[in-house]
């Protein structure tokens, strides 16, 4: 019985056990991959004074409240440069052009506003064409920019390559006012760019018009031909003199795949539902968003465009299946091991019980048929009251002690007690003639 036990109440701890092992690992997996918002958000923009630092600067008290986080907003060289550091996790968001060659690492937040590409010549250089460019002294931004990216992929449509610019080509635009030596300049801005503005109403520059805007919209999926409208940036004299037709990207926000929930529906409340059209007059209306991005949005955000559409939960719960099922697979098949486990010893604990108390009934049986043969040997009154005891204690040890029922079936165990009866009569018959005997004496 001590075995038996002994053994149970180790199997009872082993599924204690794994039943709190359970609860710790769930535990750990819902507290790492709970969805938390960083204490400090990172939020890279873009160079200071730019439309990619205008609009950071513009929702980072929103941002704050909402997140009830802090958030540092840090300049930047450019698209460049975000892609590389967002991904890198330096950045929790990110300002970025569209970039067929670098989307997919990220997800998509929304679009923010359309980019135009300026071409811009200074007055009488002679430039008329994107063509004419070759081999003067061009400005397309700093390495790292978003700008200078956009400008190398327009000018390889031209036959123009990097590596035919000079060392001024890493120049920021605004210095076509600081350098009259510098013949043109390409910028990726928003129309309200306050610099671009203040380069084009000096009064020394043209915008040059890109005759092939409509091939290189084909041949690039970011990018759309636009028009910037007569008078755009000022009128008397009109500037631009007339409409030109020119490319435009789209900048947008952007995250890492894995960012929080809460974070990217913050900034999305941030963008579409404050005043920041006032201060953004281009930015992209929640209803135009859609249709302005050509690749995956974070899941956050596509339930947020596509309330009516469960494919953003849908991926969701799918996601967390995938996630959690080679745990709750293991441990299944392990709690259903040691429940297997537990019911195979348990037989085996109740094989050796039956097979003990059956060596215990053989001593028992060999027991009453000693005392049966020195009974029978004996007239002595008590002597033949112990062996009264002796099978009397018998019996009533197999009655308390043979509890298992596959035993108290057994042929032996009723062998015993009808022997153990039958012995008990006979001795106290035993007893009594002889107590007759001596009395009639």
């Amino acid at each position: 019985m001590h075995m038996s036990q002994i053994s149970t109440s180790r199997i009872r701890s082993w599924i204690t056990l794994a039943m709190v092992l359970t609860l710790v690992v769930a535990l750990a997996t819902w507290w790492l991959k709970r969805d938390t918002v960083p204490r400090t958000i990172h939020f890279a923009t873009g160079i200071a004074g730019g439309m990619y630092d205008l609009l950071g600067s513009s929702i980072v008290d929103s941002l704050a409240k909402r997140t009830e986080s802090s958030v540092e907003v840090k300049n930047t060289n450019g698209s460049k440069e975000n892609f590389d550091r967002l991904v890198g996790g330096e950045f929790d968001l990110a300002i970025v052009q569209g970039d067929p060659d670098r989307i997919e690492e990220i997800s998509v937040i929304t679009p923010l506003f359309r980019e135009y590409l300026f071409v811009v010549a200074r007055k009488g250089s002679g430039i008329e064409t994107v063509g004419q460019l070759s081999g003067r002294k061009l400005c397309i931004g700093p390495k790292g920019s978003g700008s200078r990216a956009a400008a190398l992929k327009m000018l390889e449509h031209f036959s123009i390559s990097e590596s035919t610019l000079g060392p001024e080509a890493d120049l920021e635009f605004s210095e076509l006012i600081n350098d009259p030596s510098l013949e043109a300049a390409i910028v990726v801005a928003g129309i309200v760019h306050p610099e671009l503005r203040e380069v084009l109403l000096t009064n020394q520059f043209d915008l040059i018009p890109i005759q092939s805007a409509a091939a290189l919209e084909l041949d690039m999926p970011f990018i759309r031909r636009v028009e910037v409208p007569r008078g755009l940036f000022a009128e008397q004299p009109s500037v631009p003199q007339e409409a030109c037709p020119t490319i435009a990207t789209t900048a947008y926000l952007v995250c890492r795949e894995n960012a929080s929930t809460d974070l990217v529906e913050a900034a999305l409340k941030a963008i579409h539902e404050e005043n920041l059209r006032l201060k953004v007059p281009t930015l992209v209306s929640r209803a135009e968003a859609v249709g302005l991005t050509p690749t995956r949005f974070h899941p956050a955000a596509q339930r947020y465009f596509n309330p009516e559409d469960n494919l953003g939960e849908m991926v969701g719960v799918m996601e967390s299946l995938v996630a959690t099922k080679e745990l709750l697979f293991a441990l299944g098949a392990g709690i259903y091991l040691l429940w297997l486990r537990w019911r195979r010893m348990q037989e085996k604990e109740l094989q050796e019980i039956v097979q003990r108390q059956k060596e215990h009934l053989d001593k028992l049986l060999t027991e009453t048929l000693r005392i049966e043969k020195k009974q029978a040997e004996t007239s002595n009154p008590e002597a033949l009251r112990n062996y009264l005891k002796s099978v009397t204690r018998i019996k009533l040890q197999a009655l308390q002690e043979f509890t298992e029922e596959e035993l108290r079936g057994d042929q032996e165990f009723a062998i015993l007690i009808e022997q153990c009866s039958s012995l008990i009569n006979r001795i106290q018959l035993k007893l009594l003639s002889i107590l007759f005997g001596q009395e009639s004496a």
